[in-house]
Parts: structure tokens; C-alpha cells; sequence
């Protein structure tokens, strides 16, 4: 009996044992991680060629360093967009290494490394019913306790008080305009997608059943089954507690004809649509043999269904092979 209790206690003390060690390269992962992160962004600054005491007067008011102007939205209205000037734009291009040490989840479609609005049309292909929903400011929302919340772990570690705070307020200053993150800055798509991974996963749980993608601050919720009015309240929660709003004038159901950033769907097929087809069509002909038209505008037409409906843009492609003077292959 004293064997076995002495071999018990061995066996637990080996197990504690590799707990704590296993703590600790965790432990020194994300300290290597961090000094890293705070490495890369000095590094990167001083990339930029412009000297420490401009840098820090730039991010003293960086509104001054922004070009303001408005586009017109689809939907009716103004947006304005925000382009930080030449230094200003340096200093965050920079920064973009740190920006993206954070992980993105696998429901974000938008911005990154093989996402597109393509990819995020076809998980959503098969589906008999989508729910759209839109954030509302989605950028200017993000400030900067929500910014902190998930960029501090990054670029800070055992620190203590103020000096834990200060090695991310340089970050957020370099990032952010007013309170939020502008619309035209390189680094906002980026940060937005990293702070929206932890609510990704929330919302992608919600149903099994409900296939879930983010496209920037589209949502689009998908199944094969009606997805009754209320799901919009449970959504709405998980929203609201993550430092948002939804756009309710832009929450809207798809049943007979859907369309998923910009891309329709017909019969689990992806499609830019007939009109679109038959106008391009018909620009082609015009250009090819009477000249009328701009031919880099063709081509640019003729890429994004080639980008959508390949194969039906080599059919296009083989009919006016013949006549063709724009090399459309």
C-alpha cells in the first residue's frame, strides 16, 4: 500500500511539475512575443526616415496631419473619408507589422490574405435563407478601451499601472482620429477585424445551424431553415456588449433573390448578374467593331467576371477572339 501511495504522489508531482513548465514557455512565448511587438514598431518607425522629435510632434495632434473630404454613399448620404498625409501615412504604414500581431478569426472575409467578397459570397451559396445586418459606425466606434482591450496583451507584459498604458497609447495614437479609428487610414480594416475576432466566435455560436460571415461591418447570417426575428435580439447582445450598434435600417431578409456583397446567388451559384452580362456584351462588340468605348474599362469589367463567372468569361473571350483588338485574353 505505501508502494502505491509513493507512486501516486511520484505520478502527481511529474503532472504538476510539467503544468508549471509548461506554464512558463507559455509564459516566456508571449514575453518573447511582446518584446518582439515593441521591437518591430521601433524598428518601423525609425524605417520611416523621420526623425524621433517629428514623429512625437506629429502624434501630439494628428488631426493636422489628415486630408478631410466626402464620397457619395450608395445608399444616399455622405461619407467622409479620412487620408492621413504623407509623414502620418508613413509612420502608420509602419506600424502595420504590430498592427496585424493580433489573429483574425475565420469568419472575417474582408481585408486579409484570401479574403474577398467572392469567398464571402460562396459560404453562403447553398443556403435557402440570409439575414443581412450592418454596424453601425462600424471605425469611429472603435475607441480606445475597446482598442486597449485587445492590443494591450500584444505590446505589453508584467507591467505595472501607467507604464503598462503607455506602451500601447503610442500605438492608438498613430491609429486614431478623434476618438476612433478614421475611414482611410491603412491600419483601420486591419485593427477592426482584430478587435471583432473574440465576437466572430460569439456570433458564429449562436446556431449551429446558421452559417455566419463578417465582411467588414456586413454580417451575413445564412441556413437552410427560416431564421425567425428574434435571432436579430440575440445578435443584437452579443453586438451591443462588444461596444457596438447595429444599423437596424440596413437589417434586412433574403429569401427569393439573394445577394451577398454584391455578388447574387441563383441556384447555389455565384453570379454578377444578366444585366450586367448582356451591357458588357454589348460594350465589347461596340469597342471591337465601331471603336466606341474605353478599353481599359472594358478590361477592368471583364476581370471582375472573370473573378466571379470564369467560365463564362472565356466564353465572351472565345466569341470576339476573331475581332479581338484590347487583348481580352
Amino acid at each position: 500500500m505505501k508502494k502505491f501511495f509513493k507512486q501516486q504522489f511520484q505520478n502527481l508531482k511529474w503532472s504538476l511539475e510539467r503544468l508549471f513548465s509548461a506554464k512558463k514557455r507559455k509564459e516566456r512565448r508571449i514575453l518573447l512575443s511582446v518584446r518582439k511587438n515593441r521591437r518591430d514598431l521601433s524598428r518601423g518607425l525609425s524605417g520611416t526616415k523621420i526623425g524621433g522629435e517629428r514623429i512625437e510632434e506629429i502624434l501630439t495632434d494628428t488631426c493636422m496631419h489628415y486630408r478631410r473630404y466626402f464620397i457619395l454613399k450608395a445608399s444616399g448620404g455622405e461619407r467622409e473619408i479620412c487620408e492621413p498625409l504623407k509623414e502620418l501615412r508613413r509612420i502608420q504604414k509602419a506600424s502595420l507589422r504590430v498592427v496585424k500581431a493580433p489573429e483574425v478569426s475565420k469568419f472575417c472575409t474582408a481585408y486579409e490574405k484570401g479574403a474577398s467578397v467572392k469567398l464571402n459570397a460562396e459560404r453562403h451559396k447553398k443556403a435557402k435563407h440570409i439575414l443581412h445586418i450592418d454596424i453601425k459606425d462600424f471605425f469611429p466606434s472603435i475607441n480606445k478601451a475597446v482598442f486597449m482591450k485587445t492590443y494591450r496583451q500584444f505590446m505589453c507584459y508584467n507591467c505595472r499601472g501607467e507604464s503598462c498604458v503607455s506602451c500601447v497609447n503610442k500605438l492608438w495614437k498613430i491609429v486614431s482620429l478623434g476618438g476612433g479609428l478614421p475611414i482611410g487610414a491603412c491600419t483601420s480594416p486591419f485593427i477592426a477585424n482584430r478587435i471583432m475576432a473574440e465576437t466572430d466566435e460569439s456570433l458564429a455560436k449562436l446556431d449551429k445551424q446558421i452559417i455566419y460571415t463578417r465582411y467588414a461591418d456586413d454580417m451575413i447570417f445564412s441556413s437552410q431553415k427560416p431564421i425567425d426575428k428574434s435571432f436579430i435580439n440575440r445578435i443584437e447582445a452579443i453586438i451591443n456588449a462588444a461596444g457596438f450598434a447595429i444599423n437596424h435600417k440596413k437589417t434586412y431578409f433574403m429569401k427569393s433573390r439573394k445577394q451577398v456583397t454584391g455578388i447574387l446567388i441563383n441556384d447555389g451559384k455565384l453570379s454578377i448578374g444578366t444585366s450586367y452580362k448582356k451591357r458588357l456584351k454589348q460594350d465589347i462588340y461596340n469597342y471591337l467593331t465601331k471603336g466606341f468605348g474605353k478599353p481599359q474599362e472594358i478590361k477592368g469589367r471583364l476581370a471582375w467576371l472573370a473573378f466571379v463567372e470564369p467560365d463564362y468569361a472565356k466564353v465572351i473571350k472565345n466569341k470576339y477572339k476573331s475581332i479581338d483588338k484590347i487583348e481580352l485574353q
